[in-house]
């Protein structure tokens, strides 16, 4: 038995993306929700096509779906890297804002009886510069207002895929999640020297967990019937918080500036340590394919975030709904053997994805809508390289601010075979 060694561009791959996950990785003030932008959807293969976890695929397995381990004929290194441009937008004015970063790093590998992987990805960011308008400050006597958000959770994972029998196969995830997010605040008011600014921040960390489980079985004519279950469970992360108060002429603090400056006892009003949500979430989705030709699925997810609260930050004007997303797409390949020409054997992929989200601001539910393309090419052996484009928008029921955007995605999905008795040396 011979065990081949990790590529050593994955390995720096892996420990480089631990520095380039603390990147920030949006610039929408739709970030305040929940626990952040949520940057990782899926594998670029999924998100090309709505989001769809019900195709299942034996040479690249489904981050999200950990029961298509059991699937995987051979080893699989992924990494996904995404670019995202966006206007954000109102009826006074526009702004543009880009954001960039790996999206995530897979490893997959098939043993005897089960499949494992294990990978890194930045799971969710928040981070967004508000400023009051100018006739908000005349008509409350102040010169601005200030409220500024950054950061990330991380999040480091580890899935086991085992097949039941040739049809039904079922899979778990434990997820590692740490990160931390800070937060500014500014006031200053018309005809006082000294504006109040507030620094606070929250080290996050906490293990969340991950079910699933996967039916195929064959219809006529070589088409597969595709069943998946996927569940994750309500779990808490810790929060642990700081603040400081401080008041001075300048953003920049130095001996000219500062005023009075004090840490907050937030021990003594109990939220030194406060405990965040995380949302039980159920996702449904139904497939039908002929490998290595057509697949078109469709898929329901459903997460009951009504109840969740972060105490720390305790924003007056935001609320929380379930949330709910409704997806459709497929992929077409016009055929897969064809010796003569290479765009024959690319997989063209086309999704559509509609969500309600959780967040409401000032009674206003928020909605987001994307169209999802994308392109599986054909590299050396079973390798593959995934491209993704999304168009998007985001907006409250009113439409009173307004984010559209436009994210290119790109990834490697490469095969290598492992744990393979060889039979001559």
């Amino acid at each position: 038995m011979k065990i081949d060694k990790i590529p050593s561009f994955l390995v720096c791959i892996l420990f480089s993306s631990l520095f380039s996950f603390s990147q920030n990785n949006t610039r929408s003030p739709y970030s305040l929700n929940e626990l952040g932008e949520i940057n990782f959807l899926g594998n670029i293969s999924n998100i090309s096509m709505g989001g769809i976890d019900s195709a299942i695929d034996s040479i690249e397995f489904n981050i999200n779906n950990p029961s298509s381990l059991a699937k995987l004929k051979t080893t699989n290194y992924q990494i996904g890297t995404f670019y995202k441009s966006m206007r954000i937008s109102n009826s006074v004015s526009a702004e543009r804002a880009n954001a960039a970063n790996i999206n995530y790093i897979a490893i997959g590998i098939p043993v005897k009886r089960f499949g494992f992987g294990f990978g890194l990805l930045p799971y969710s960011s928040i981070g967004f510069r508000l400023q009051t308008s100018e006739e908000f400050n005349n008509e409350n006597i102040i010169d601005t207002r200030f409220f500024g958000a950054d950061g990330d959770i991380n999040r480091a994972f580890a899935s086991l895929g085992i097949p039941l029998n040739k049809y039904i196969s079922i899979g778990a995830t434990i997820n590692y999640n740490f990160g931390k997010f800070s937060y500014d605040k500014f006031n200053q008011y018309d005809g006082i020297n000294y504006g109040t600014y507030s620094n606070s921040s929250s080290e996050i960390t906490g293990f969340t967990y991950s079910l699933s489980s996967s039916i195929s079985f064959p219809l006529k004519d070589d088409i597969l019937f595709n069943l998946v279950f996927n569940y994750n469970l309500s779990d808490y992360l810790n929060s642990y918080n700081t603040e400081f108060v401080y008041t001075s002429t300048s953003a920049v603090i130095n001996e000219e500036s500062i005023g009075d400056f004090f840490d907050v006892d937030l021990a003594n009003s109990g939220l030194d340590n406060t405990s965040l949500l995380v949302p039980k979430k159920s996702i449904y989705s139904i497939g039908l394919e002929k490998k290595n030709k057509w697949f078109f699925g469709a898929q329901y997810e459903n997460k009951i975030s009504s109840k969740f609260e972060n105490k720390f930050l305790d924003i007056k004007n935001v609320s929380y709904r379930d949330s709910k997303i409704f997806s459709i797409g497929g992929y077409f390949i016009p055929d897969s053997s064809s010796l003569t020409s290479y765009w024959k054997r690319v997989k063209y992929r086309l999704g559509i994805r509609n969500e309600e989200k959780s967040i409401i601001i000032n009674n206003l539910p928020i909605n987001h809508f994307s169209l999802n393309l994308g392109l599986g090419l054909p590299l050396s052996g079973l390798s593959k390289a995934n491209l993704g484009l999304e168009f998007g928008k985001i907006n409250d029921d009113k439409s009173l601010l307004i984010e559209n955007y436009v994210a290119l995605r790109l990834g490697l999905s490469l095969n290598d075979i492992w744990f393979i008795k060889r039979k001559f040396n």
